[in-house]
């Protein structure tokens, strides 16, 4: 009866460890950011506005108004205000992200492009 020689002991391919090695670290450095983006201290919502376009309708002169924040944190609420002369307008965005921007419109009698717009506030969503 013949004898049965044992298989030599199989070997890993080397492309199939640096494969493994390559998809850990990659998994550990995904790991590493998460957890240093959570342990950073956040910026509170840094808010400006300014008008970006005019338009002329049959109500009125509408300025388009974006909205800008800066900071880190969303900002709920936001109240927007342009002065022009005598006149004030308002508008209110439900929220502008952190980093994000929003638009708004203000209605004017005359050509809004020399008004006053700033944020008047917000509050934590």
């Amino acid at each position: 009866m013949p004898t049965k020689t044992k298989p030599a002991a199989s070997t890993r391919p080397l492309l199939q460890w640096g494969m493994a090695l390559l998809g850990a670290v990659i998994t550990l450095t995904a790991i590493a950011i998460v957890v240093w983006e959570a342990l950073q201290p956040t910026a509170p919502p840094a808010l400006s506005a300014r008008i970006v376009a005019v338009d002329v309708t049959a109500a009125g002169q509408v300025a388009t108004v974006r909205v800008q924040n800066d900071g880190d944190d969303t900002a709920a609420a936001v109240d927007i205000e342009g002065i022009l002369g005598d006149q004030t307008a308002t508008a209110s965005l439900d929220y502008v992200p952190g980093h994000g921007h929003a638009k708004a419109y203000l209605r004017f009698d005359a050509d809004p492009r020399a008004a006053a717009v700033s944020v008047k506030g917000w509050s934590a969503p």
